[in-house]
Protein backbone atom coordinates (compact mmCIF):
# COMPACT_ATOMS: atom_id res chain seq x y z
CA UNK A 1 0.00 0.00 0.00
CA UNK A 2 1.22 3.60 -0.79
CA UNK A 3 2.64 5.37 2.41
CA UNK A 4 0.75 8.55 1.08
CA UNK A 5 -2.31 7.25 0.87
CA UNK A 6 -2.08 6.23 4.92
CA UNK A 7 -1.59 10.17 5.60
CA UNK A 8 -2.72 12.75 3.32
CA UNK A 9 -2.15 15.32 5.65
CA UNK A 10 1.45 14.68 5.20
CA UNK A 11 0.89 15.60 1.35
CA UNK A 12 -0.29 19.27 2.30
CA UNK A 13 2.59 19.94 4.19
CA UNK A 14 4.72 19.71 1.47
CA UNK A 15 4.37 23.36 0.58
CA UNK A 16 6.85 25.45 -1.25
CA UNK A 17 6.96 28.73 0.86
CA UNK A 18 9.25 30.11 -1.95
CA UNK A 19 6.49 29.75 -4.37
CA UNK A 20 3.94 31.30 -2.10
CA UNK A 21 6.29 33.88 -1.02
CA UNK A 22 7.17 35.09 -4.54
CA UNK A 23 3.54 34.55 -5.51
CA UNK A 24 2.44 37.31 -2.84
CA UNK A 25 5.23 39.40 -3.57
CA UNK A 26 4.07 39.45 -7.37
CA UNK A 27 0.55 40.43 -5.87
CA UNK A 28 1.42 43.09 -3.83
CA UNK A 29 3.50 44.64 -6.99
CA UNK A 30 0.22 44.13 -9.18
CA UNK A 31 -1.73 46.45 -6.25
CA UNK A 32 1.24 48.63 -6.12
CA UNK A 33 1.66 49.05 -10.08
CA UNK A 34 -2.41 49.45 -9.98
CA UNK A 35 -2.06 51.90 -7.17
CA UNK A 36 0.65 54.10 -8.85
CA UNK A 37 -1.38 54.12 -12.29
CA UNK A 38 -4.51 55.38 -10.63
CA UNK A 39 -2.37 57.99 -8.48
CA UNK A 40 -0.56 59.28 -11.62
CA UNK A 41 -3.68 59.32 -13.73
CA UNK A 42 -5.47 61.57 -11.47
CA UNK A 43 -2.51 63.72 -10.60
CA UNK A 44 -2.52 64.32 -14.52
CA UNK A 45 -6.23 64.95 -13.94
CA UNK A 46 -5.93 67.11 -11.07
CA UNK A 47 -3.20 69.57 -13.01
CA UNK A 48 -5.33 69.67 -15.81
CA UNK A 49 -8.28 70.55 -14.40
CA UNK A 50 -6.59 72.74 -11.94
CA UNK A 51 -4.69 75.14 -15.22
CA UNK A 52 -8.58 74.51 -16.62
CA UNK A 53 -6.91 74.12 -20.32
CA UNK A 54 -6.79 70.76 -22.17
CA UNK A 55 -4.38 71.86 -24.69
CA UNK A 56 -0.80 70.31 -25.68
CA UNK A 57 1.18 72.50 -23.25
CA UNK A 58 -1.33 71.87 -20.09
CA UNK A 59 -0.67 68.46 -20.71
CA UNK A 60 2.97 68.41 -20.54
CA UNK A 61 2.53 70.39 -17.54
CA UNK A 62 0.03 68.07 -15.92
CA UNK A 63 2.22 65.12 -16.55
CA UNK A 64 5.64 67.46 -15.16
CA UNK A 65 3.42 68.04 -12.07
CA UNK A 66 2.10 64.53 -11.99
CA UNK A 67 6.00 63.65 -11.71
CA UNK A 68 7.53 65.20 -9.84
CA UNK A 69 5.08 64.66 -6.87
CA UNK A 70 5.32 61.29 -7.17
CA UNK A 71 8.95 61.42 -7.04
CA UNK A 72 8.69 63.83 -3.73
CA UNK A 73 6.63 61.47 -2.27
CA UNK A 74 9.13 58.30 -2.92
CA UNK A 75 11.87 60.90 -1.55
CA UNK A 76 9.96 61.55 1.64
CA UNK A 77 9.54 57.66 2.10
CA UNK A 78 13.13 56.98 1.47
CA UNK A 79 14.12 59.64 3.98
CA UNK A 80 11.39 58.31 6.51
CA UNK A 81 13.03 55.03 5.89
CA UNK A 82 16.83 56.22 6.33
CA UNK A 83 15.34 58.00 10.06
CA UNK A 84 16.57 61.49 8.56
CA UNK A 85 13.15 63.00 9.44
CA UNK A 86 13.13 60.85 12.95
CA UNK A 87 13.52 63.85 14.52
CA UNK A 88 10.70 66.34 13.34
CA UNK A 89 8.51 63.17 13.09
CA UNK A 90 9.24 62.45 16.84
CA UNK A 91 9.06 65.81 18.00
CA UNK A 92 5.73 66.72 16.40
CA UNK A 93 4.30 63.56 17.87
CA UNK A 94 5.23 64.32 21.22
CA UNK A 95 4.52 67.82 20.58
CA UNK A 96 0.81 67.13 19.83
CA UNK A 97 0.73 64.36 22.54
CA UNK A 98 1.28 67.39 24.80
CA UNK A 99 -1.75 68.63 24.16
CA UNK A 100 -3.61 65.50 25.47
CA UNK A 101 -1.39 65.70 28.95
CA UNK A 102 -0.07 62.42 27.42
CA UNK A 103 3.65 61.56 26.85
CA UNK A 104 5.15 58.97 24.05
CA UNK A 105 5.11 55.08 24.28
CA UNK A 106 8.90 55.26 23.28
CA UNK A 107 12.08 57.86 23.86
CA UNK A 108 13.14 58.90 21.12
CA UNK A 109 16.67 56.54 21.12
CA UNK A 110 14.01 53.55 21.13
CA UNK A 111 12.04 54.85 18.74
CA UNK A 112 14.98 55.27 16.03
CA UNK A 113 15.82 51.81 17.36
CA UNK A 114 12.35 50.49 16.33
CA UNK A 115 12.36 52.37 12.91
CA UNK A 116 15.96 50.77 12.22
CA UNK A 117 14.70 47.71 12.88
CA UNK A 118 11.21 47.95 11.20
CA UNK A 119 12.34 49.73 8.05
CA UNK A 120 9.79 50.34 4.89
CA UNK A 121 10.06 48.00 2.50
CA UNK A 122 12.23 48.05 -0.31
CA UNK A 123 9.61 47.67 -3.18
CA UNK A 124 7.18 50.34 -1.39
CA UNK A 125 9.76 52.90 -1.84
CA UNK A 126 10.91 52.49 -5.14
CA UNK A 127 6.76 52.35 -6.23
CA UNK A 128 6.49 56.11 -6.30
CA UNK A 129 10.16 56.27 -8.13
CA UNK A 130 9.17 54.06 -10.93
CA UNK A 131 5.48 55.37 -11.34
CA UNK A 132 7.07 58.59 -11.73
CA UNK A 133 9.59 57.60 -14.56
CA UNK A 134 7.02 57.24 -17.06
CA UNK A 135 5.16 60.73 -16.21
CA UNK A 136 8.41 62.29 -17.09
CA UNK A 137 9.22 60.81 -20.25
CA UNK A 138 5.83 61.55 -21.44
CA UNK A 139 6.46 65.30 -20.26
CA UNK A 140 10.21 65.64 -22.02
CA UNK A 141 7.79 64.25 -24.94
CA UNK A 142 5.21 66.58 -24.88
CA UNK A 143 7.88 69.16 -24.28
CA UNK A 144 9.92 68.39 -27.39
CA UNK A 145 7.39 68.28 -29.71
CA UNK A 146 6.10 71.80 -28.14
CA UNK A 147 9.70 72.99 -29.29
Amino acid sequence: MNQSNLNPSENMLDVDYDKLEKKALHKRLRVLLFISIVSSSLLVLFGLNWQDSYDLLAYCNAFYFSGFILFFIGWMILMTNKNILAPMIYGLKTFFLMFLAKKPKLDYYSYVQERKENPIPRYIVLTPFLAAIPNFIVAIILHILLG
